[in-house]
């Protein structure tokens, strides 16, 4: 990612699980495919976002519920590794 923050793109964006998967599908076919090399290291990390994300809602942590933000977003800040 880029070190300065004055060019950096933020996106955050929201889907069904079953979308998500599809998205995460289609991210590692991209990436495995070699067709964007400058593109490498993005794919890379909205996979583990989307895994993770996925995660979370597949298999809360036991003991405490997932966390959901005003717009009934999964929170998955809470969890070592994620901030």
């Amino acid at each position: 990612m880029a070190e300065d923050d004055d060019d950096t793109v933020y996106c955050d964006i929201q889907m069904p699980v079953a979308q998500g998967r599809e998205l995460l599908d289609l991210l590692n076919a991209l990436r495995e495919s070699k067709a964007h090399p400058r593109l490498g290291k993005v794919f890379e990390h909205m996979q583990q976002e989307l895994s993770i994300s996925i995660d979370v809602i597949e298999n809360p942590p036991t003991g405490e519920p997932v966390r959901r933000s005003s717009n009934n977003r999964a929170d998955i800040s809470h969890i070592p590794g994620h901030q």
